[in-house]
């Protein structure tokens, strides 16, 4: 025999040892070379499920008398020595020692993975016998450990076979053991022997049933074909007598739910719906409610043989078990079945407080006598606690299905938030005793947790109250993107009327600290997301009102008055909390986080009153020991967590001081007469994020002390918060956030009340300041801070001059750094410190230190990064105007680079805007002569592209505009002559040359900055020009001219736009683009700003847009629809009511009179439709009035359903526009107005065939619509989502899944986004996918090759990507059909490369 199988055979001799020790050791080197041998079978290729041999570095080389392992190769394990070590491991599992046995436990997880097949099913037997085995009560434990741990273990191929020969033999040991009675035993301790080993089973059975169906349920066939007796027995399993049972039995039925058919689970449902339904309500009202509902007309109930309270209780949470894992498919019918049940289980009038008064009518006896009885009272409340797990699971999984049914649970829901029969709040006397002072309500709150002390162990109302409070949680988030009724409807309460934030705010008084913090963190979520909701423009808060009269229209927003009804009363509650001696620290933690969202809402947390009360009970969480106390730390709650206390009440100052809702006098006298000196001494605590968030604090007081004139106040806060920052400051040995939080806080402090600090406190500053500089690690938080300093703050400066010079060399420096970050940091700090502070020291910072800077900033000035050449340029620009001396400096090191910049076709943006400042400085600085510059640019014409001809004009212009009025003439003499010369020609190569079109662009881009008119004859001349080059036979000269006759009208609009009109009217169809093109860019540059008013023009030029709305010719109407839209971004009020009137006048598709006429006038409308749809999105794309164009879009809308294939296409993009741009403006509209459009469009199919002679060509029109509703349906799902039906768009999406590529591309992408934000969604539609997906990735490759093979790589490899997003979901796995088609997706060798490059992607 081989050296392995003897080595292993020695360790299992040892394994039975008589000492444990040995046993325990032999069984752990096993489990070694066990994983050794796992590690290398791993590797090994599969060649079927049952038959793949296994290998292994089986332990040669083991002393015999140790056993421990050598180096040895790896061999095959012989089914002999396979059969020993599983009768060995399964032995140990009998052990005495409860070490063995745990080893031998660990050791069978690793075994399951390398023995084969039979030795897993002969494994799987053992243990099933073990555990089902009746006379092995003390180790079955161990037995059913080790039948989990086989479940979890074993590969996944071979789960089938698992199942197979487990599951039958677990639902017959539960049968069987259920079936026994007490009575068959001898003795009444055998009988609860008996009653206890039994259970023992059923547990056992549940348990490893429960992991079963976890990991095989959806796959494994022979779990499939068990479904019905799994179901009938675990259903069976919720009427037991035990409390243990029924709950694992619900467990299994929720697992089960996960992957049965949905007639099986329809069939369950109706089940424990049909027993729950038998039941007696609970209560009085309850029980009354139960009766009418089974009374029928005789007045006789119906309820005999009803399940006892216990046995409804695990119906009930076996439902919401059911719900939680597949409430996505539930249905309607389902949905409006159980919550009317559930409802009567959880009655308001029911919901009793201590404060209610005896109720005086007499009642029946039963019901007293049920109602006293405190076992009956307990599961009562673990009934309603079910059932409001049930209703926050159905209103977070079946959010459509649920909304009939939402105020019932809300009513209910706000009942039993003050379920409390067992202690009185004292609510009569609430009103006269709510301005009682602190001290006397904290003694009352300490003496109110005193009392509840002892109840609180025996009193279950709280678990109540607290399931309530979730299901309200799960209201507000399904309310998300309108919480407005939550707000405003109201549900009758005890004979009160309340709001549901209103009961939420007056819950704040609870007794119970789980129950609290959940209340205050309901209403915090609540207000976040109503201040989200006012943002958007769903509702709006009263203090934002301008005019009242128009919020309190009937189609207006919904107004909320939280100034008014809430806010007061918000701060006192969270007041009571802060103040309260005994309080938790959690609630004191909600209020504050309250408080802060509070912040966010217009109006703040109020006045000066609230103000100074928050303010004086952060001081006492932020309070030290007096004097006497040595100056200790005084904690303010029990516990380490005083220091998140802390944190949390800084953040609270912080957003305090910065919100703009609150008056900054206010803020700033409250803040200074209670808290800054404890503030101040928030930076000596031990927690960095104490100390850092105090630093930032700190950073916002300067800024409420920006405009206060008081100067004694001033230079007391200033010396105050020196003392504090600058120790934080001089620190080495600090966390880095500390080091960057005092840098920003030093850099407001210095900033603002710079006046009020001795100079050595600013030198200090300044001193430390340049340390931080010099230090790699806080370098870029020294240059954030050098440049906030540097900034000239209302007129006044801090003197930098003691590091002005060092400061600049150092920044210089480091612009040869290749860190990108740390030199656009650096340029900008440079930029405000030349900008700024040159006049400070300008003996240091002369042209030597410029030329320095200026030698960096010309190495760095590239076009393959715009944005440092953007702000290098910019740089140089503000040395060269405060130091005209460093002109030869500029010219020599950045001009070059600026020059070869100019011509490059990537110059774009924020750079060519600086590079045009910097030229036009140079020639206003004589550092470069005018005649020099002109001929440098010019010389860069030639070898460069046509795109960079457009920046070359705009150069020359630049400087041509600040030159001597002599030179510009000469230029304008000079283009105007070679211009004419060229037309005089009349040759294609003459008009159609670099220097033409560099002409043409220059004098228009030079039109545009100066009064050409000005000059006597060149506007004339240069009109003529113009015009006559539209003739030309060059594209590229007759576009020139057109660019520069717009541009150019923009300095002389009186000349050339009267011009541009008549041409409109005389000139032939061929000219209309040109001159609409030019018309284009003069409306669009004084939509940019240039040029004077055109509103007195805007009259003249709207009928020649709307007489060209119907040009045959489709460039000529989207040059008019870009006018148009770049016209109503200017004047909405006048272009607006101007193209609804185009809609209503041709949107109509019914007309008169003979077939040529109608069909010639239709295809006009349709024309002019399309323009319009066309000129709004390009309005909505230019940023168009948003308010104005809300009015007016209902009418715009209509074009989605005109009957031309083209006037959809283009209202798709208009709104496509909408809701990408602007989505307030139609998230009202897409219900009603949009998605019924929509579910149409994204259907259509307009396949036609096309007769090319040797072949057919098939053309489907409708391709384009199908593409631009798909695109809207994503923005929707981005910009806004609640305004979407998304279960109404899951079956259009499957749909696109199996459309042509393009399409379903899209649809990939949208799956992928949805399952991150969307995810419930997405399970309950995973099934749908599963067809399309798969033919996807069963595309025939064919004869493809290069790039149609690597298109349709892709496209299956997109495919994949969707299968994989969709697998990490929670609860897509449990989709039967899914799960087989990623099973056998990843079984495919032809994927395996595909699926390992997405695997790097994630």
């Amino acid at each position: 025999m081989s050296s392995g199988p003897v080595s292993l055979t020695t360790l299992l001799k040892k394994t039975e040892h008589y000492d444990k020790d040995e046993r325990y050791m032999a069984t752990s080197d096993l489990c070694e070379a066990l994983k050794r041998h796992a590690a290398v079978s791993s590797g090994a290729p599969e060649n079927g499920s049952s038959s793949s041999a296994g290998y292994a570095y089986p332990p040669s080389g083991y002393s015999s008398q140790h056993g421990h392992p050598q180096h040895g190769q790896p061999q095959m394990l012989d089914a002999n020595m396979e059969k020993k070590i599983c009768r060995a491991v399964l032995n140990l599992l009998n052990d005495s020692s409860n070490d063995v046995q745990a080893i031998a436990v660990k050791t069978l997880g690793v075994l399951l993975r390398t023995v084969h097949e039979e030795q897993v099913q002969e494994i799987a037997a053992s243990l099933c016998t073990l555990v089902l085995d009746s006379s092995k009560s003390e180790l079955r434990d161990v037995y059913a450990i080790g039948l989990r741990t086989l479940v979890k273990t074993v590969p996944l191929h071979m789960g089938d076979v698992v199942s197979h020969h487990l599951v039958g033999r677990l639902v017959e040991g539960i049968r069987s053991n259920s079936s026994l009675t007490p009575s068959s035993a001898a003795s009444k301790s055998e009988s609860k022997q008996d009653d206890r080993s039994t259970e023992e089973i059923i547990l056992a059975c549940l348990d490893v049933l429960n992991d079963i169906l976890t990991r095989f349920g959806s796959t494994s066939v022979s779990i499939t074909r068990q479904h019905d007796q799994i179901l009938n027995t675990t259903l069976a399993q919720l009427a037991s007598e035990r409390p243990v049972v029924r709950k694992r039995a619900g467990n299994t039925v929720g697992c089960l739910s996960s992957v049965i058919s949905d007639p099986l689970l329809f069939r369950l449902v109706e089940n424990l719906l049909s027993q729950i339904d038998l039941a007696e309500g609970v209560g009085r009202s309850g029980r009354r409610r139960t009766r009418q509902a089974h009374t029928g007309g005789t007045g006789t109930s119906s309820t005999m043989g009803a399940p006892a309270v216990s046995d409804t209780r695990a119906l009930i949470r076996t439902m919401c078990t059911v719900s939680g894992a597949v409430g996505h498919r539930l249905g309607q019918e389902q949905i409006d079945r159980i919550v009317p049940i559930f409802l009567r289980f959880c009655d308001p009038d029911d919901a009793a407080t201590g404060d209610d008064e005896e109720d005086s009518e007499d009642e029946d006896m039963e019901d007293a006598n049920e109602d006293k009885d405190e076992a009956a009272i307990a599961l009562a409340n673990e009934l309603r606690e079910s059932c409001f797990a049930g209703f926050e699971s159905f209103v977070l999984r079946c959010p459509k299905e649920v909304k009939p049914h939402l105020p019932k649970i809300i009513h209910s829901a706000l009942a039993y938030l003050s379920y409390d029969p067992n202690y009185s709040y004292g609510e009569d006397d609430e009103d006269e005793t709510q301005d009682d002072d602190e001290d006397e309500f904290s003694d009352g709150d300490d003496y109110e947790e005193e009392d509840d002390d002892d109840d609180d162990d025996d009193d279950g109302s709280w678990k109540v109250r607290r399931s309530a409070i979730c299901a309200i949680l799960a209201v507000v988030e399904a309310t998300k993107d309108d919480p407005s009724k939550l707000w405003m409807d109201e549900y009758t309460l005890k004979k009160k009327e309340t709001t549901v934030a209103a009961a939420l705010v007056n819950r704040f008084k609870e007794r119970e600290e789980n129950c609290r913090v959940d209340v205050i963190g309901c209403f915090t979520r609540l207000l976040a997301l109503t201040v989200a909701a006012a943002k958007a423009g769903v509702l709006v808060f009263s203090n934002d009102a301008m005019d009242t009269s128009e919020l309190t229209a009937a189609d207006g927003p919904v107004v909320i008055d939280l100034g008014s009804n809430y806010v007061s009363a918000i701060v006192k509650a969270c007041e009571k909390q802060l103040s309260a001696k005994k309080g938790g620290e959690r609630s004191k933690s909600a209020a504050l986080a309250l408080l802060s969202t509070l912040c966010t809402a217009p109006g703040g947390i109020g006045g000066a009153a609230q103000i100074r009360s928050v303010f004086t009970h952060i001081k006492s969480i932020l309070s030290f020991g007096s004097s006497g106390d040595g100056g200790k730390y005084r904690s303010t709650s029990v516990g380490g967590n005083s220091k998140t206390l802390k944190l949390d009440a800084l953040s609270l100052v912080r957003i305090m001081i910065s919100s703009d809702h609150h008056d900054a006098s206010i803020v700033k006298d409250a803040l200074s007469e209670i808290l800054l000196p404890e503030l101040c001494r928030s930076v000596e605590e031990d927690w960095y994020k104490v100390i850092a968030e105090a630093l930032r604090v700190l950073a916002e007081i300067p800024l409420l002390l920006a405009t206060s004139t008081d100067k004694a106040e001033r230079d007391q806060v200033a010396s105050s918060l020196c003392s504090a920052i600058l120790p934080r400051l001089a620190a080495h040995d600090l966390d880095q956030e500390i080091k960057e939080c005092a840098l920003t806080a030093s850099s407001t402090l210095l900033s603002v009340l710079h006046e009020s600090l001795t100079e050595d406190q600013k030198n200090e500053i300044l001193k430390l300041l340049q340390e931080r500089l010099a230090n790699e690690t806080t370098r870029i938080a020294a240059i954030k801070t050098l440049s906030v300093i540097a900034a000239d703050n209302k007129g006044t400066k801090v003197d930098l001059s003691p590091i002005l010079a060092d400061t600049v060399s150092e920044l210089a420096s480091l612009l040869r750094q290749q860190n990108r970050s740390l030199k656009q940091h650096a340029l900008e700090a440079l930029d405000i410190i030349v900008s700024c502070h040159w006049s400070d020291s300008p003996t240091a910072m002369n042209e030597v230190l410029f030329e320095v800077v200026l030698k960096e900033l010309g190495g760095i000035i590239v076009d393959s990064d715009l944005h440092i050449s953007h702000l290098s340029l910019r740089t140089s620009s503000s040395i060269l105007r405060v130091c005209s001396a460093s002109g030869p400096s500029v010219k020599l090191h950045v001009l070059p680079a600026c020059l070869e910049l100019s011509s490059s076709p990537l110059l774009r943006d924020q750079a060519l805007k600086s590079i045009l400042e910097l030229l036009e400085q140079l020639i206003t600085s004589n550092a470069v002569a005018f005649d020099e510059l002109l001929s440098a640019l010019q010389g860069r014409l030639s070898g460069t592209e046509k795109l960079s001809v457009s920046n070359l004009a705009k150069c020359i212009a630049a400087i041509t505009s600040v030159t001597t009025v002599e030179s510009r003439e000469a230029v304008v003499g000079d283009i105007i002559g070679s211009l004419e010369s060229a037309l005089a020609q009349g040759s294609d190569d003459a008009m159609g040359s670099k220097e033409i079109q560099l002409s043409l662009l220059t004098s228009g881009e030079l039109g545009r900055l100066v009064d050409l008119s000005a000059v006597a004859g060149v506007a004339d001349r240069l009109q003529n020009i113009y015009l006559t080059s539209f003739d030309s036979t060059s594209e590229e000269a007759k576009h020139s001219a057109a660019y520069a006759l717009g541009r150019a009208s923009v300095g002389s609009m009186s000349v050339f736009l009267p011009a541009i009109l008549t041409a409109l009217e005389q000139n032939s169809e061929k000219k209309q683009y040109l001159l609409l093109s030019a018309l284009r860019e003069l409306i669009h540059c004084h939509q940019l700003g240039d040029g004077g008013d055109i509103s007195s023009s805007v009259p003249e030029i709207l009928p020649h847009l709307i007489k060209h709305a119907s040009d045959k010719e489709e460039g000529v109407r989207t040059m008019s629809a870009e006018c148009l839209g770049s016209l109503a971004c200017l004047h909405p009020s006048v272009v607006f009511p101007t193209l609804r009137d185009l809609v209503v006048k041709h949107g109509s598709t019914s007309t008169s009179g003979d077939a040529s006429s109608e069909s010639a006038e239709t295809k006009d409308d349709a024309l002019v439709c399309w323009t319009v749809a066309t000129s709004i999105k390009f309005a909505i794309a230019g940023r168009a009035d948003a308010k104005v164009l809300s009015e007016y879009m209902p009418s715009f809308l209509v074009l989605l359903q005109n009957d031309d294939l083209s006037v959809k296409n283009a209202a798709l993009l208009m709104v496509y526009s909408a809701v990408h741009h602007t989505p307030a403006v139609v998230a009202g509209l897409l219900q009603d107005h949009i998605l019924p459009s929509l579910y149409e469009l994204a259907v259509l199919n307009l396949k036609r065939v096309v007769d090319l002679g040797p072949f057919k060509h098939t053309v489907d029109d409708a391709l384009p619509t199908r593409k631009s509703t798909l695109s809207i349906f994503s923005k929707c799902l981005e910009n806004c989502p609640g305004s979407l039906d998304i279960p109404m768009f899951m079956p259009i999406l499957a749909k696109a899944l199996e459309d042509v590529e393009d399409v379903q591309l899209q649809a990939h992408h949208i799956v992928i986004s949805m399952c991150a934000h969307h995810p419930l969604s997405v399970i309950s539609a995973v099934e749908s996918f599963v067809e399309p997906l798969e033919k996807t990735l069963n595309k025939k490759k064919g004869q493809k090759t290069g790039t149609e093979l690597e298109r349709l790589n892709d496209w299956i490899k997109s495919g994949l990507r969707v299968m994989v997003t969709l697998s990490h979901v929670d609860g897509s796995m449990s989709c039967r059909k899914f799960a087989e088609f990623v099973e056998r997706t990843k079984k495919n060798v032809k994927y395996q490369s595909m699926l390992e490059s997405i695997a790097e992607e994630r």
